[in-house]
């Protein structure tokens, strides 16, 4: 004996053909066929997901009518009470397309800010690649608390901006 099917007195392909069969007589008397589907649960209240924390309050940029808006090149430009913005106009789209002629293919986007009643700038979003990207309540926040107050955002982890590094004057659009 070889093996365990191995009866001395069957050849391999008789034992083949009664397989055969045997599976063919399972298949046609539906002992092979799978077992039919369980019948649909009844619909439960489905869960309500997990409550999250809510995302952050983003700033409307266009939210005061006729407003004055200005860009500047980072917001490390921008944290610099003393720092003029590259550019100003009311026209906040026009601003943020002409913003990609600062420095083109800039990793940083820039920032933009709007003029408020109190004369202080408060960031309303980003420019980049001549667009909007939102920008929380938060940050606009903090960048203008350290713009007032003159406080480093990173903790000294920017190189400081040398003087050439600012616009010399602003452009009115």
């Amino acid at each position: 004996m070889t093996g365990f099917w191995d009866s001395g007195d069957v050849s391999a392909a008789e034992r083949r053909q009664r397989r055969m069969e045997e599976a063919r007589r399972r298949v046609e008397s539906g002992e092979n066929s799978p077992p039919p589907p369980t019948p649909a649960a009844p619909a439960a209240a489905t869960r309500s997901r997990t409550t999250r924390a809510p995302r952050a309050a983003t700033v409307d940029p266009v939210s005061v009518a006729d407003a004055q808006y200005a860009v500047w090149r980072s917001v490390q430009h921008f944290c610099l009470s003393d720092s003029l913005p590259d550019a100003s106009g009311r026209n906040l789209d026009l601003l943020i397309a002409w913003s990609d002629t600062i420095q083109p293919f800039r990793l940083r986007p820039r920032i933009v800010a709007r003029l408020d009643s109190d004369g202080a700038w408060l960031p309303v979003c980003y420019a980049k690649d001549g667009a909007r990207d939102p920008i929380t309540q938060a940050q606009a926040e903090r960048y203008r608390d350290a713009r007032v107050e003159g406080a480093g955002l990173s903790g000294g982890a920017q190189k400081p901006l040398k003087e050439t590094d600012h616009p010399e004057s602003t452009v009115a659009l």
